[in-house]
This record gives structure tokens, C-alpha cells and sequence, in this order.
């Protein structure tokens, strides 16, 4: 179950990710399997990873996304541990992640 209002948050990041993809800079308007495809490629493992965190956060509190109360130390730690960290969830860079995984799937055709 959504945890976090996390469901929302990501039908928003999906949203925004569905107009870069098929927005005048990467023309996928053209070929929307292929646009659908590079969405899923993008947007599964980081929900996917959202969803998972949401879920054990139901279990345990230390497990909540953007637990703010964790020393530097302790989110370095976290992260490492693989523990989705506020760091995480805030500074995603949709763009940046979008950008380098289209040059690495279509460097031929952009």
C-alpha cells in the first residue's frame, strides 16, 4: 500500500517524466513505443525502489523516507545499506537521469 503520500509523488514524477520524454527535445512523438519503452526504463527501478522503502516503513519507522532526524553520518550509512535516504528522494535530478540514459540507448539517433 502507499505509505508516505509516495503514491502521489510518483504519479507526479511520472507525469513529468512522460513530457520530457515526449517533449520537442527528444521527439519520441514520433516513435511512442520507443518513448514508452525508455519511460519504463526510467521509472520502474525508481518507483519500484520508492514503493519498496514505502512498504517497510509500514513496518518500521527507521525505514521512513526522508527520516530528516539521521546524522550525515547515519545517511551515508543508510544509503550504503541500500535504505532510501531523504538525500535520495530530494536531489533526484529527473533531467540529468533522463539526458544520460537517452545518450547512452540513442547516441546514434539524436
Amino acid at each position: 500500500m502507499p505509505h508516505q503520500s509516495q503514491g502521489t509523488c510518483q504519479a507526479i514524477e511520472d507525469a513529468a517524466a512522460l513530457g520530457i520524454f515526449f517533449s520537442n527535445k527528444y521527439k519520441f512523438t514520433q516513435d511512442v513505443t520507443a518513448g514508452l519503452k525508455l519511460y519504463q526504463a526510467i521509472r520502474k527501478p525508481r518507483a519500484s525502489r520508492v514503493q519498496a522503502a514505502s512498504a517497510r516503513a509500514m513496518e518500521n519507522l527507521n525505514e521512513r523516507i526522508g527520516f530528516t532526524s539521521l546524522t550525515p553520518h547515519d545517511a551515508t550509512l543508510a544509503a550504503a545499506e541500500g535504505k532510501l535516504t531523504v538525500n535520495e528522494m530530494n536531489t533526484y535530478d529527473m533531467h540529468g537521469h533522463i539526458a544520460a540514459l537517452v545518450e547512452t540507448l540513442y547516441k546514434d539517433q539524436m
